[in-house]
């Protein structure tokens, strides 16, 4: 045999036999078939098996007839597609090859032994046509990949099991996040009752008390008066600062007039204290929103305009809240010094691990990026407003 016109692959392709070749002594062909790590046969036009080498033999687990009408196309018990239906001997790769005169590469099949052993192969059926066009018949190259299928499946269910888990946990700890909101919103406002209470008893009874020594002294002691004068105004500066951080602990006018007012009394009164410019840009009212949405964004204001105060040494801020479709957003624009992106792959910084766990239980998202032109930082909330009903 001229061992120019024949080639022979194990990377999953058939020999390529040429009409001149295969009319010649068949015995080489046979024996390069022979020698390839994978089963093959071949057949005549008819579909009768005419040689098939060991390999072929102990992956169909079985030795079938040669020329012989009781095998034809293929030596095995069985045959199934990849989905498991299966199929007849005649619509095989082998048979299909024969009968539309085509080539089959890489075609997947599995093949049942007699005992009930399943193996999964990849087919590369090649007819042989002479150069006046007539069927000769074909060669089938059979490549086990059952290994490589098992391994595919073990990875796919250890993937499938880690993906379980890992929702799993994630729902832990979306639930351990919620509650231990829910328990610091709770320590908050308990303190936030007690500041407002009893420090707020003690402050009244002490301004009352300071206000009537201040008319004794006019009479006592006149030159006195002023420096009364000065311990009253640090009173009523102490009782601001005591309504600040009530306020900050548990906004009051969040649960009694909703997220608007109390977003835009919050603002201007850190304007106020920061120094820093506000623009308010809010609707006149919002969709009824749950307890803990309202909470959760005016959070999310409260922590961005912080870290403008804080880190960004901003000089002006602007707030907006939109409603967009079924979503309602709350963005927040400072013009400092932005946050480094190194910052920003580390969520635990300013805050942002905590605003996006708040929205999170929402359904919601937050992203927190350089601002208009590379400038400032920009945060952006949303959530949609189903959730927050």
């Amino acid at each position: 045999m001229d061992t120019k016109t024949t080639t022979a692959t194990t990377d999953g392709k058939a020999p390529r036999i040429s009409s001149q070749a295969a009319n010649r002594n068949g015995s080489e062909f046979h024996r390069l078939l022979d020698v390839l790590p994978a089963g093959a046969y071949t057949c005549d036009a008819d579909g009768l098996i005419t040689y098939f080498n060991q390999h072929a033999v102990a992956l169909w687990g079985r030795t079938p007839a040669l020329n012989d009408a009781s095998d034809r196309f293929c030596g095995s018990f069985k045959l199934y597609s990849k989905d498991g239906a299966p199929i007849a001997h005649d619509q095989c790769w082998m048979a299909l090859a024969l009968r539309e005169r085509k080539e089959y590469n890489g075609q997947e099949i599995i093949v049942e032994r007699p005992d009930g052993v399943r193996a999964t192969t990849l087919a590369h059926a090649n007819p042989f046509i002479d150069s006046e066009g007539r069927l000769l018949g074909a060669v089938n190259v059979l490549v086990d990949i059952s290994a490589r299928k098992r391994a595919e499946e073990a990875l796919r269910e250890a993937h499938d099991r880690l993906a379980e888990k890992v929702i799993a946990r994630t729902v832990e700890l979306t639930e351990l996040s919620h509650h231990l909101f829910q328990v610091a919103e709770s320590e908050r406002a308990k303190l936030a009752s007690e500041l407002h209470d009893d420090m707020g008893s003690l402050l009244t009874v002490l301004s009352m008390r300071l206000g009537r020594l201040k008319e004794q002294l006019q009479e006592a002691a006149p030159e006195l008066v002023d420096e009364q004068q000065e311990l009253i105004d640090l009173l009523h500066a102490t009782v601001g600062a005591q309504r600040r951080i009530v306020a900050s602990l548990r906004p009051v006018l969040l649960d009694s007039f909703g997220l608007v007012v109390a977003l835009r009394n919050h603002i201007e009164d850190w304007s106020k204290n920061s120094r820093i410019s506000a623009e308010v840009d809010l609707p006149s009212q919002l969709p009824q929103l749950h307890a803990e949405a309202a909470l959760t964004l005016f959070r999310i204001t409260q922590e961005s305009l912080t870290n403008a105060a804080k880190h960004a040494r901003a000089s002006r801020v602007r707030v907006s809240v939109r409603i967009a479709g079924k979503e309602i957003g709350l963005r927040i624009d400072d013009n400092g010094k932005g946050i480094a992106p190194e910052q920003l792959r580390h969520p635990s910084s300013h805050g942002i691990m905590g605003m996006r766990e708040r929205l999170l239980q929402f359904g919601g998202q937050l992203s927190v990026e350089p601002g208009a032109q590379g400038r400032g930082t920009r945060v952006c909330a949303s959530m949609p407003i189903s959730a927050t009903t």
